[in-house]
């Protein structure tokens, strides 16, 4: 006999993980609601906003359909497929890379920057819910949900993670886990999840 779904009211009523499992689906739900009804508004589909988003905030090395598909865990045709789409609404170009001429990164064009700004904030109503409870307790709950998706991480569902738990620079001592490359304190609210400095460990 196989085990009993997670989905299952009887299993989730007897039993906390599958609680949780099924809080975090409908969190997820909300996350694909909001990036929809942005999505609808501005003629573009969810994946499109997530990438103009991306290219709004990160260092051109990184602004590649190879990054973007391994942040985003999809793969490089699905990526593809947006930005050409992305093109052809003038929204963004691709330029040979500095640093490697068989790869080019990507750059936003006026009006491409001009609406990334605009469809950036579709979550705003999940961080308003979070930011409605206490400091210490946002901490507490960073560091869970951190500590699940490195998990996840090690099984190998999601692809690798640029956050604390993964970077070389992240250790320990007696007052806790702190940053060598930064030199703060890692203590729950001050941990990254997507960090600049991150450095893979070797």
């Amino acid at each position: 006999m196989g085990k009993v779904s997670t989905f299952s009211p009887a299993q989730q009523a007897e039993n906390t993980p599958s609680k949780i499992v099924v809080a975090l689906e409908r969190l997820s739900e909300a996350f694909r609601v909001l990036l929809w009804q942005e999505a609808t508004q501005y003629g573009l589909s969810p994946i499109q906003i997530q990438v103009l988003t991306f290219l709004l905030h990160y260092p051109e090395e990184q602004r590649t359909v190879t990054s973007l598909a391994l942040y985003f865990n999809m793969t490089k045709a699905t990526i593809s497929d947006a930005v050409k789409s992305l093109e052809q609404k003038n929204y963004l170009v691709r330029k040979p890379s500095q640093t490697d001429t068989r790869s080019h990164s990507l750059h936003l064009l006026k009006e491409g920057r001009a609406i990334a700004k605009k469809v950036e904030h579709f979550a705003a109503p999940m961080q308003e819910a979070v930011a409605a409870s206490p400091a210490k307790e946002q901490g507490v709950l960073l560091e869970q949900l951190m500590q699940l998706i490195y998990q996840l991480n090690q099984q190998e569902v999601i692809t690798h993670q640029p956050m604390c738990f993964n970077c070389e620079h992240y250790a320990s001592g007696r007052k806790g886990p702190y940053c060598e490359e930064l030199g703060i304190s890692l203590k729950q609210g001050n941990l990254r999840v997507d960090c600049p400095v991150f450095e893979a460990k070797g």
